[in-house]
């Protein structure tokens, strides 16, 4: 079994690596038109599940182990994952407006993860009839760590280094080089990296 591609539009643009077709497996629905979307060579998946609406950019770099990702992009939603990042089990990337999210290389997420740029309903004020919860992009650096069971919310800017405890809740930003946990993720130590390795 391999990518699943259903094109339901027009001046979409899928490509991957025609060497990766066994190591790519999932499902890719696109349902609107101008989209683009490019995998990088030698990135694998065990159950990949994109879903695009319009004008979507999906990037995503070389050797990424992509696990079961689920990207799901309304209309003018860009997502970019650099080379050598892993998702391990299902992680969820979630934009329902049109921001962006961005992962840098060599980042880790664990399983239960959920990324959004939205909170996927309007919140109204009620005297000026204005909507006050506006979309917001999320920015994560290179090398990033996300444990289990983590949500990072709209706005988020996780810096280069760090590492984000199981069950943690990221609204704001979080320095480089730091270990953040709870809710909402607070710094608890900074002058920390991480190794895959156990020593």
């Amino acid at each position: 079994m391999s990518l699943d591609i259903v094109n339901e539009g027009i001046n979409n643009l899928i490509s991957y690596s025609a060497q990766d077709d066994s190591q790519l497996k999932g499902t890719i629905k696109v349902r609107g038109s101008g989209n683009h979307l490019a995998i990088g060579p030698g990135a694998k998946a065990a159950n990949l599940r994109i879903t695009l609406g319009s004008d979507c950019k999906v990037l995503i770099g070389s050797n990424c182990n992509l696990g079961s990702l689920f990207i799901h992009g309304a209309k003018n939603a860009h997502i970019s994952i650099g080379d050598r990042s892993a998702f391990n089990g299902q992680v969820r990337l979630l934009l329902h407006e049109a921001r962006r999210i961005e992962i840098g290389g060599g980042c880790l997420f664990a399983s239960g993860t959920d990324i959004s740029v939205s909170d996927m309903h309007s919140i109204i004020d009620i005297a000026s009839g204005e909507r006050v919860n506006p979309a917001q992009n999320v920015i994560i650096e290179e090398r990033v760590w996300v444990a289990e069971r983590v949500i990072i919310l709209k706005g988020s800017y996780i810096e280069a280094g760090s590492i984000i405890g199981a069950g943690s809740i990221v609204s704001g930003r979080i320095a480089p080089n730091s270990l953040a946990v709870g809710i909402p993720a607070k710094v608890t130590r900074s002058g920390v990296t991480w190794k895959h390795k156990l020593l």
